[in-house]
């Protein structure tokens, strides 16, 4: 008979790389909550039900490397892939803790992707992201300068965690070379350009004074700063952390955005409560504050679907793992034609009407 060791923090460290920031493991060794996050924890070897990369296949969106698109409206530019910090539950853990050698965009791939963005009317708004776009401030206005030039984008969101990892990285010059960025036409608002900020925090603990500092230093110039959370099992699932997030957002001036769901990749098991959880917390914050009631989403491979407090869940199983069975807004049409792809990826599929059903991997009950 074979005995096997059980694993240790090496093990998984072999499979998922661990990094923070002076600034993180200062935070970290102050809050469970901080430390959850970041710190490597055996239960990521516990892959069973979960997806290795759920968006593997909008990669190479029309050869372009670094642009990926799945809506009519708008456009996803990862100019530089790797982050200052490592969190566990990333929904791209296998290519960024797992070291898969992502190719950050070079000039000409830049160049490449102003030059398609201007052929597609369609487009809208440009979401830069990552890794993280402020670890290469070059890459990132150079990409700014050239969605500048185009007209029909109106929205330019940067999303980043940057803020959390080095908040010092934020300078006062940089925050001022961000704001500077938007074109706001008071007497023609359908000509402006609007550049905002998208910044991921989960818990009230990761708003140190000078995270707050970075953020401020944004706001007082005028930029929208929008504040996104995944949800997190022993991290912020329940409604007295959230309240306490949003009233620090508020005070901060950060605008609650999205509430995302914990999304089934590999090594995040640990993390994923049930969608009925999440509806439950909203429904607790809600009767406090419309406020205090952001957007709810799970994001699937065939685009994000949104829940409401009262959003009636179709539960299939498949494979033995509860799935959430949903019609979406989206034409199968569409997605084959903004994302390039021959397919619909499985388990979804286009229904008789020509819309696209999502199938979700829900987290555990309890």
């Amino acid at each position: 008979m074979t005995l096997h060791a059980p694993p240790h923090r090496q093990d998984v460290v072999r499979e998922f790389r661990a990094r923070l920031t002076p600034h993180l493991a200062h935070l970290a060794k102050q809050s469970d909550a901080v430390r959850r996050q970041f710190v490597p924890d055996v239960r990521e070897l516990d892959n069973a039900h979960l997806i290795p990369d759920p968006f593997e296949s909008g990669r190479d969106y029309m050869g372009l490397n670094g642009v990926e698109r799945i809506y009519r409206d708008r456009v996803v530019l990862t100019p530089h892939f790797d982050c200052s910090a490592y969190c566990r539950y990333c929904f791209k853990k296998t290519r960024t803790l797992g070291g898969s050698g992502e190719r950050d965009m070079s000039e000409a791939d830049i160049d490449a992707a102003i030059a398609h963005i201007r052929t597609q009317p369609e487009l809208r708004i440009a979401l830069i992201t990552g890794g993280d776009p402020l670890r290469d401030e070059a890459k990132l206005f150079s990409l700014l300068d050239g969605l500048a030039t185009i007209p029909h984008i109106a929205e330019i969101r940067i999303g980043t965690r940057n803020l959390l990892f080095e908040p010092d990285r934020l300078t006062d010059a940089l925050a001022e070379r961000i704001a500077s960025r938007s074109r706001i036409d008071c007497d023609d608002l359908a000509a402006s350009q609007a550049v905002m900020v998208g910044l991921s925090i989960n818990h009230p603990d990761e708003l140190s004074g000078a995270v707050a500092r970075a953020v401020r230093r944004l706001v007082s110039r005028g930029v929208v700063v929008k504040g996104q959370v995944t949800l997190l099992r022993e991290v912020n699932d329940d409604a007295a952390t959230l309240l306490a997030l949003y009233q620090r957002f508020n005070a901060l001036g950060i605008q609650p955005y999205y509430l995302f769901h914990c999304m089934p990749v590999l090594g995040s098991a640990h993390f994923r409560t049930s969608v009925a959880r999440g509806q439950q917390i909203l429904g607790e914050l809600a009767a406090l504050s419309g406020v205090y009631a952001p957007t709810y989403v799970y994001v699937t491979q065939v685009g994000k679907v949104r829940v409401g407090i009262d959003s009636p869940l179709d539960t299939v199983e498949i494979d033995g793992q509860a799935h959430l069975r949903k019609q979406t807004v989206y034409r199968a049409a569409d997605f084959l034609r903004y994302t390039g792809r021959a397919d619909i990826p499985k388990p979804h599929y286009a229904d008789n009407e020509g819309r696209l059903v999502s199938l979700y991997p829900d987290g555990p009950a309890s």
